[in-house]
């Protein structure tokens, strides 16, 4: 039977933050922390809860901005965000823990089993968008033209006050599609209709007659999280005091890179968290990592669970060796 408990954890700096612990009831299994991307919670992990308690005790966190946690914009650095995570796993948790993270949450993931070295036994970096995320760095991404921007332009606005509305109408993505194959009139029309659903079911993700569900899959916690966390991507304040290279030369367990595979729209678009080039760069700074790629997209425990869990076993295999040959 598995079991779920939900928990309050006050840093040393007087921070909120919460987690969720999950665990086979007659098991006492390794540690799993698992850390989100943006825009998500906690519950992103659901569907892969059961397969992961076989062999661990998760435990997942809400990010500062997101879930239950703390909502306030001088906590959004990754330094603040990983050094809280770290505190609550060293008092939390304990020794010898498996890290995973999606995402901006690989990147917490990666800062964090470097500060923890000797606590920190394996790592899963998910799709992380190290060197293709900083403003100097991402101007020609998606997530910068259908995200960063996107989320910056609306708090500069007063006239739409839902920001699901305005991301159907102003975002890169539909804007894309329109001009190629649906026509320019395409997402005003699909803003107007979402619109209508929201006064009709405010607060809830809206069934649109055009677009698959799992399109909207971003917006399912949306309630929960707050816009400055994005805004601190757009200024770059979210990296203040820390540097993605030295990250990533601090890990020192084993670790898999699972990337999804790299793509560009007919424009020239990076549709993909990072580039070869970038990605490249992230397994040459490792001491020890391993690179899967799979043809995804960005939330590959979400779209393709069985990739996730396979790479799992991967760094199950690697973790064992290590520890065999520092037994030896």
């Amino acid at each position: 039977m598995i079991c779920e408990t939900d928990h309050i954890f006050m840093t040393g700096a007087g921070a909120k933050l919460h987690y969720k612990m999950v665990k086979r009831v007659e098991r006492d299994n390794t540690p799993l922390v698992l850390i989100h991307g943006q825009g998500m919670c906690v519950e992103d992990y659901r569907s892969i809860f059961e397969p992961l308690c076989e062999n661990y005790t998760l435990y997942l966190v809400d990010c500062f901005g997101h879930g239950e946690s703390d909502k306030n914009a001088g906590l959004y650095r990754c330094n603040i965000i990983g050094d809280a995570i770290a505190e609550m796993i060293q008092k939390k948790v304990g020794n010898k823990s498996v890290l995973t993270g999606h995402s901006s949450g690989g990147i917490l993931a990666a800062y964090i089993a470097g500060k923890l070295s000797a606590s920190v036994k394996g790592l899963l970096l998910e799709d992380p968008p190290f060197f293709n995320v900083q403003p100097c760095e991402y101007e020609n991404t998606f997530v910068y033209k259908d995200s960063f921007l996107v989320s910056h332009e609306f708090l500069r606005q007063t006239k739409e006050q839902e920001y699901i509305v305005y991301y159907l109408e102003h975002g890169y993505i539909y804007h894309y599609l329109g001009q190629r194959f649906l026509g320019k009139d395409w997402v005003r029309n699909l803003a107007q209709e979402a619109r209508e659903k929201l006064k009709a079911a405010p607060g809830a993700i809206p069934e649109l007659r055009n677009i698959p569900a799992k399109s909207l899959h971003g917006f399912l916690y949306w309630n929960k999280f707050d816009l400055l966390f994005s805004e601190s991507f757009y200024t770059g304040e979210w990296f203040d005091g820390v540097d993605q290279e030295q990250i990533l030369k601090s890990v020192k367990c084993p670790t898999v890179y699972l990337k999804a595979k790299t793509r560009y729209g007919k424009d020239g678009v990076l549709w993909a968290a990072n580039t070869e080039e970038s990605a490249s760069k992230v397994m040459r700074l490792l001491k020890n990592g391993y690179r899967k790629t799979v043809r995804s997209g960005h939330d590959i425990h979400f779209e393709k669970p069985r990739h996730f869990l396979k790479a799992m076993k991967i760094l199950e295999k690697m973790m064992r060796k290590q520890e065999e040959e520092g037994t030896e």
